[in-house]
């Protein structure tokens, strides 16, 4: 059973007692989850946690509560503590900015249901602003 399916099964099965603005998040969150399959989950793994000295957790409290850093981290990638922006050789992320603003507005919800506290709607405008 492909990762992929296993995060649609998951996220549909909500799906059918949701209000209008519910099934918008749900939807996103669905979405998410299938951007996140295919562009994050090789180096954050299906649990969030990453893996040690490699990929960073995506369960840090601080990233998870802000909506315009988790935009940015997605955007323009992370760079290595202490290393300056030009050395892409030290980006410890890579820029996902190939992706829409409506996939990035997905993965920011499916990444804050599954290891936030909440789930961080943003819209795509806050996507191009970052951009």
């Amino acid at each position: 059973m492909s990762i992929r399916l296993i995060f649609s099964a998951a996220i549909l099965f909500g799906w059918v007692a949701a209000s209008a603005s519910e099934q918008d998040v749900r939807n996103q969150i669905g979405l998410g989850a299938l951007v996140f399959s295919d562009n994050c989950i090789k180096c954050h793994q299906l649990d969030g946690y990453g893996q040690e000295k490699l990929y960073p957790s995506l369960r840090d409290p601080k990233l998870l509560a802000d909506k315009e850093r988790l935009i940015r981290a997605i955007l323009h990638g992370r760079l290595a503590v202490g290393e300056v922006a030009e050395s892409e050789g030290a980006r410890l992320m890579p820029r996902l900015d190939f992706l829409t603003n409506e996939e990035i507005v997905a993965i920011v919800a499916f990444i804050t249901n599954s290891w936030g506290d909440e789930v961080i709607v943003v819209s795509e405008q806050d996507v191009q602003n970052a951009r």
